[in-house]
C-alpha cells in the first residue's frame, strides 16, 4: 500500500489499496480524519460527508434534514460565511435561489455547487476561472473537457464515498437502522467494513433513502427502490466483467476500461434520468418542476 497526495480533489492522503490488503483497508479507515480522503477499491472515500448529514439532523434536534435551506442555514451546512455565498452569487458561480415570498431558498444543487467550487479552488482556480468553466459546461461542453480531466477521474471529483458509524446511520435512517440494517446492506447502499464501521459507496443514494423516508415512503418501499437500483447496477457490472474477458490483451484495452469506468458512472445516471423524463412526458429541463408539481397535485383530485 502506498500513499500520496490526492491528484484531483480533497485534503489529506489518498491510500491505494490492492486486493488482499483487508488489514490495510481497516487501518486506512481508522486513520481517517475530518476532510481526509481514502481510495477504497474503485471508490474514493471522503470522511466528512456523513458527518455533515448527521450534523444537519443534530442541529434540528433530531428532526428530518430539509431539502431546502435559507442562506443562513446553507452557510452552516456548507461551513461557509454568508458573505462568501453572496459573493459567489454576485460573481456568477452560484445560481440564484428559489424565491419563497421574500426569502431565498437553496437546495441540494446549491450545496453540490458549493462543494464543486471548493474543489476547484483547491486545484488553484480563481472565481473568474470557475465562472468561465461553468459557463462552458452550461453551454454544453463535456465536464471532463471543461476540467481537463479524463472520464475516470471525474469519479473522484463528482462524488467520493464516505465512511459511517452505526450511530450515524441510525440518526440518518431511524426507521431502517438498526431493525432493517441487513436489508439495507443487501441493497449495497451501505457496506460493512468492520463490525462497527460502514462504507457508503454513493452518498447520493444514502441521501435518496433519507429523502424518501422523510416524504413518507415506508421502509419496504424505500428498500424496494434501493434494491431495484442495486439489481440494475449488478446487471451492468456482470455484463461489463463478462465483456472484459473477451477483449484483447493490449494497452488500448486497459485505456478503454479506465475511460469506460468514468463514462459508465456518469452515463448510467444521465440515461436513467432521461428515461424517467420520457415516461413522464418531459422533453425539456424547464418542464421538470411544473410536470412534477402537476403529477403531485393530480393525486389529490377526485376520480
Amino acid at each position: 500500500m502506498d500513499a500520496q497526495k490526492p491528484p484531483v480533489s480533497g485534503t489529506g492522503w489518498v491510500v491505494r489499496v490492492v486486493p488482499g490488503q483487508a488489514a490495510a483497508i481497516r487501518d486506512a479507515i481508522n486513520a481517517l480524519v475530518s476532510g481526509s480522503t481514502v481510495t477504497l477499491f474503485t471508490v474514493p472515500v471522503k470522511s466528512d460527508i456523513v458527518d455533515g448529514m448527521v450534523e444537519l439532523v443534530d442541529n434540528r434536534t433530531g428532526e428530518s434534514a430539509p431539502s431546502e435551506w435559507t442562506i443562513d442555514e446553507l452557510a452552516r451546512v456548507a461551513d461557509l460565511p454568508v458573505r462568501t455565498i453572496r459573493e459567489y452569487q454576485t460573481v456568477g458561480v452560484l445560481p440564484a435561489p428559489r424565491r419563497q415570498g421574500r426569502i431565498g431558498m437553496y437546495g441540494t444543487t446549491h450545496l453540490r455547487r458549493l462543494d464543486l467550487i471548493a474543489r476547484l479552488r483547491d486545484r488553484g482556480y480563481s472565481l473568474a476561472g470557475i465562472r468561465d468553466l461553468l459557463g462552458r459546461w452550461g453551454a454544453g461542453a463535456d465536464l471532463g473537457e471543461v476540467l481537463g480531466l479524463e472520464p475516470d477521474q471525474l469519479v473522484h471529483v463528482d462524488e467520493p464515498g464516505a465512511p459511517a458509524t452505526l450511530d450515524q446511520l441510525n440518526r440518518l435512517l431511524p426507521a431502517i437502522v438498526p431493525d432493517h440494517l441487513d436489508a439495507l446492506e443487501a441493497t449495497g447502499v451501505v457496506e460493512r467494513c468492520r463490525p462497527d464501521a460502514f462504507c457508503i459507496p454513493s452518498p447520493s443514494l444514502l441521501q435518496l433513502a433519507i429523502d424518501a423516508q422523510n416524504v413518507g415512503l415506508d421502509v419496504d418501499e424505500v428498500l424496494a427502490l434501493l434494491g431495484t437500483i442495486r439489481r440494475a447496477a449488478d446487471a451492468v457490472a456482470d455484463h461489463v466483467v463478462n465483456q472484459m474477458n473477451r477483449l484483447p490483451a493490449a494497452d488500448t484495452t486497459t485505456a478503454f476500461l479506465q475511460r469506460g469506468r468514468g463514462l459508465l458512472a456518469h452515463g448510467i445516471g444521465r440515461l436513467t434520468l432521461h428515461q424517467i423524463g420520457r415516461k413522464l412526458g418531459i422533453n425539456d429541463e424547464t418542464e421538470v418542476y411544473p410536470t412534477l408539481r402537476r403529477i403531485v397535485e393530480s393525486r389529490d383530485e377526485p376520480a
